[in-house]
C-alpha cells in the first residue's frame, strides 16, 4: 500500500482537547498540603455535567490522578508546552501525599482531606493504583529529574519490586512503568525479566483467534478490553532492549485484534464467554497507543492506519455511528447496547486524551482518517446466546447468573437447539458453557463439526459453512451457554474522502491482514415499517387500542417466570413486577388505558405503523410509556403531520403509573421507584393510521384516542 505522507503537525487537527478533564479538576486540603486532584465521575444531568466522587469509595483516586500526570507528560513530551508540565507536576503532589512511608499507596481520598485507608478498592498496596503511580512518578521524574519525583517513583519501585504482579495485565503496567524508570535508573535485566514472562501469556488457549490474545492467567485463559496493555509494553520492552521478537509478538496481536476488535466492538472481556458490552475509552486507547507507538518505531503504515481506524470508534466508527469523543474532550463512559452512556468521568476522558495525543502524532493524513470515516460496515464475530435459540421439545431449564446476557440454558438429557436465520459465511465455530465430556455436534446445511467438551470456559469445535440455520446438540448434562461464530475472513470497510477502504483479517494459511482501498462489507441499515391492524374497545369518549399483536416485549413478570425491559443483550433483564396492579382498564393520569402486564405487554418502537379499522375523529392521543436507558424522542406520524416527545427513562423522576420497587434479571428486588407516563398529543383531526418512530429503547404499553365530539 502506498501513501502520499504528509508532515505531521503537533496535535495538528486539534483533536486534543483538556477542557473537560480541568472542570472536573479540584484543589483541597491532604495532610496539610494543598494538591490537585480530578473527580471520579461526572454525571450528565440536564445537558451539564457535574462532578461527582465515587460512594462509599471517594472523591478522587490514585488511579485516574496518575492517568492525569501521565497524559500531561506525554503531551509535554510532544509539543515541550511547558504548560503541561506544570500540570503534570501539580497532579503528582495528590500521589505524593497518597504514597505510604513503604512506598505503597491508598487509592480513595475525599474533598475534605480523609483517606479511605481500608476500603476493598483503596487499601495500602501494590495493586493497579500503585503500579499506575509508579508508572507516571516514573515518567515525570524522567522528563523532570526534580529530586521529590525521583524519590517518590525510587519508593514505589522498592515495595513493587519486593511482591511483582502475577496477573499479566497489571505486569504489563508494571513494564511500563519499569521503561520509565529505566530512565532514571538501569533495570534494564528486570525488563528482560518481566518481558519473558508477558511473552509466556500469549497463546494461552490454542485456537487460531484467542490463541493470539494475552491471558490475564497462564491456566484459566481470561482476557479483558480495559487491562489490554501488552502490545504497548512489549514495544516500550522493544524500544529499551532492542529485541525483535518483542516487537514481532506485539504487532501480531495488533494485527489480529484491531479488525476482530473494530468490526464485533470492543469486546469488554473473555473468560467463561463473551462479554461484548459496554465498549469503553479504556478499552479503546491500549490498542490506539501501542499501534501509533508501533508506527514510530517502523514507519509501517498499516501500523498508522490501525490506530486511526481503532482512534476513529470515538468519532462514529461503531455499531451504533456514536460519537463517545465530546466537544470539550469528554471521553464518554460507555457505548451499550442500544445507547450512549454520555457521563464522561476521569477514566473515559483521560483514556480519550491520550488516544487524541498519539492520534495527533501520526501524519496529517491519518488523522483526517480517523475524524472522516464514513459508512461504516462491520463483519465480525456473532454472539448467539443459547436461550434466543429454538429449543423445540429439548428439555431445557434458564438458570441466572455469571453468564453471557445474565441467563445459560441448563439440561439434564440430550438436547437440540436451532438458530433458524444466521447470515451466510464461513465461520470459525465457538461453544461457551459447563460441559462434563459432552458431545457437541453443530450442523448446518453443508455439514457438521464435531468434539467433545470437557470443563467449563469457551471452546474452539471447528469451522462450518453457514447457509442459513444452525443446529446444535449436544449428549448428557451441562449449561450450554453462547454459540460464537467468528467469520473466516472479518473486519470493516468504510468510505474515506470519497474511497473505499477495506481492514480485513483472514484466518486462512498465509492470508492475515488486509489493507485495500476496496469495499468487501456493506452496513446492513434496512428498518422496515411493520404495519398492523388494530382493533379497539370505546369506554365514553375513549377509543382503547387493543396492541396485542402489537406488543414485541416483556416488561412486566415474575422471577418465575423473568421479563426483559431493559437488556436488549439478552433473553432476561430488568422488568416491573407483574401483579402489583391489577390488569385490564386502569385509569393512569386521568385517562383510562388497557393495560396488560400476562405476556408480552408493550412494544419498543420500531417504526410500527397501527392502521385502526375506520377513520375516526380524534382530539387527543394519549400513549402509556416509558424508556430504559436514558430519555428518547418518539415522533409519531399521522397523514402529513408528525408531533415528538421525550420519553423519559423507567426509574427517573415522578411517574403517572409508579412501583416501589423493580426485579432484576437475577429475580432479586430492587427497591428503586420506576413506572410508566402519560403522554399526550391535541390533535383535533381525522386519524385513520399511526406511526411510531424512535430508539427501540422506548416502550410503548397503551394507546388511547380521545374522540373529538362530533
Amino acid at each position: 500500500m502506498i501513501w502520499m505522507i504528509f508532515c505531521s503537525q503537533i496535535f495538528g487537527m486539534n483533536l486534543v482537547k483538556f477542557d473537560h478533564l480541568e472542570k472536573l479538576s479540584e484543589w483541597f486540603k491532604l495532610k496539610d498540603s494543598l494538591v490537585k486532584a480530578y473527580w471520579v465521575y461526572a454525571e450528565k444531568i440536564d445537558g451539564a455535567y457535574r462532578p461527582v466522587g465515587a460512594m462509599g469509595e471517594g472523591d478522587f483516586c490514585v488511579d485516574d490522578v496518575a492517568r492525569v500526570v501521565l497524559i500531561y507528560t506525554e503531551a509535554h513530551r510532544k509539543t515541550k508546552d511547558p504548560t503541561y508540565l506544570n500540570l503534570a507536576k501539580d497532579a503528582s503532589k495528590f500521589l505524593i501525599q497518597m504514597q505510604a512511608e513503604d512506598g505503597e499507596f491508598y487509592n480513595f481520598a475525599y474533598k475534605d482531606g480523609t483517606i479511605n485507608l481500608h476500603g476493598p478498592t483503596s487499601y495500602k498496596s501494590t495493586s493497579w493504583w500503585a503500579l499506575r503511580a509508579f508508572w507516571a512518578l516514573s515518567a515525570i521524574a524522567a522528563e523532570t529529574g526534580e529530586e521529590q519525583f525521583v524519590k517518590a517513583a525510587q519508593k514505589a519501585y522498592q515495595a513493587i519490586s519486593k511482591k511483582p504482579p502475577t496477573f499479566a495485565d497489571q505486569l504489563s503496567i508494571y513494564i511500563l512503568g519499569l521503561c520509565e524508570y529505566n530512565k532514571i535508573l538501569d533495570v534494564s535485566n528486570e525488563i528482560r525479566k518481566y518481558a519473558e514472562l508477558l511473552l509466556k501469556f500469549f497463546g494461552v488457549k490454542e485456537d487460531p483467534i484467542f490463541g493470539r490474545f494475552f491471558s490475564t492467567q497462564r491456566r484459566e485463559f481470561h482476557w479483558n478490553g480495559w487491562g489490554n496493555r501488552y502490545a504497548e509494553a512489549l514495544i516500550e520492552s522493544y524500544r529499551t532492549l532492542g529485541e525483535e521478537r518483542l516487537l514481532k509478538v506485539a504487532i501480531e496481536s495488533l494485527e489480529l485484534q484491531i479488525p476482530l476488535l473494530s468490526s464485533t466492538g470492543f469486546i469488554y472481556s473473555v473468560g467463561r464467554y463473551v462479554k461484548l458490552t459496554p465498549e469503553l475509552s479504556y478499552a479503546v486507547e491500549p490498542l490506539v497507543v501501542a499501534a501509533a507507538k508501533a508506527y514510530d518505531l517502523t514507519k509501517d503504515e498499516n501500523m498508522a492506519f490501525l490506530a486511526s481506524l481503532t482512534g476513529a470508534w470515538y468519532f462514529g466508527a461503531n455499531r451504533l455511528t456514536e460519537r463517545m469523543y465530546g466537544p470539550s474532550g469528554e471521553g464518554y463512559d460507555g457505548l451499550e447496547y442500544m445507547h450512549v452512556n454520555k457521563n464522561a468521568g476521569a477514566e473515559s476522558t483521560i483514556c480519550a486524551i491520550r488516544s487524541m495525543i498519539y492520534l495527533s502524532s501520526l501524519p496529517i493524513l491519518f488523522q483526517r482518517l480517523v475524524v472522516s470515516i464514513e459508512d461504516f460496515a462491520q463483519n465480525g464475530m456473532v454472539v448467539l446466546e443459547a436461550e434466543t435459540a429454538d429449543l423445540g421439545i429439548s428439555a431445557i431449564s434458564l438458570v441466572t447468573g455469571d453468564y453471557g446476557a445474565n441467563v445459560a440454558c441448563r439440561f439434564e438429557s440430550r438436547v437440540r437447539l436451532k438458530w433458524p436465520s444466521v447470515a451466510k459465511g464461513k465461520y470459525l465455530v465457538y461453544v461457551s458453557g459447563e460441559f462434563s465430556k459432552n458431545r457437541c455436534t453443530i450442523s448446518t446445511e453443508s455439514g457438521s463439526v464435531s468434539t467433545t467438551l470437557d470443563g467449563n470456559g469457551i471452546f474452539f469445535v471447528g469451522q462450518l459453512d453457514v447457509v442459513s440455520s444452525l443446529r446444535l446438540s449436544l449428549d448428557g448434562s451441562g449449561v450450554i451457554d453462547q454459540l460464537l461464530l467468528v467469520p473466516s475472513v472479518f473486519g470493516v470497510s468504510f468510505e474515506f474522502e470519497n474511497q473505499s477502504w477495506t481492514v480485513a483479517y483472514s484466518l486462512a494459511e498465509k492470508e492475515g491482514l488486509t489493507i485495500v482501498p476496496e469495499r468487501y462489507f456493506q452496513r446492513q441499515t434496512i428498518r422496515r415499517e411493520q404495519i398492523f391492524s388494530v382493533s379497539s374497545e370505546q369506554i365514553d369518549r375513549f377509543l382503547l387500542l387493543r396492541l396485542d399483536e402489537v406488543f414485541n416485549n416483556d416488561g412486566f413478570a415474575l422471577p418465575q417466570k423473568p421479563g426483559n425491559f431493559d437488556n436488549l443483550g439478552g433473553a432476561v433483564g430488568a422488568y416491573f413486577p407483574e401483579g402489583e396492579t391489577p390488569e385490564g382498564v386502569k385509569i393512569v393520569g386521568g385517562t383510562p388505558f388497557l393495560v396488560i402486564m400476562s405476556g408480552l405487554d408493550n412494544f419498543r418502537v420500531s417504526d410500527q405503523k397501527l392502521v385502526l379499522p375506520k377513520e375516526v375523529k380524534v382530539k387527543h392521543v394519549h400513549l402509556l410509556a416509558s424508556s430504559n436507558h436514558g430519555d428518547y424522542e418518539l415522533t409519531l406520524a399521522i397523514d402529513e403531520d408528525r408531533f415528538s416527545m421525550l420519553i423519559p427513562d423507567w426509574c427517573r423522576g415522578q411517574k403517572n403509573l409508579m412501583f416501589d420497587f423493580r426485579y432484576t434479571a437475577s429475580g432479586q428486588k430492587e427497591f428503586i421507584k420506576c413506572g410508566l407516563s402519560v403522554h399526550t398529543i391535541e390533535l383535533n383531526k381525522t386519524v385513520k393510521e399511526i406511526a411510531f418512530f424512535g430508539n427501540i429503547n422506548i416502550h410503548i404499553f397503551a394507546v388511547t384516542l380521545e374522540l373529538a365530539n362530533e
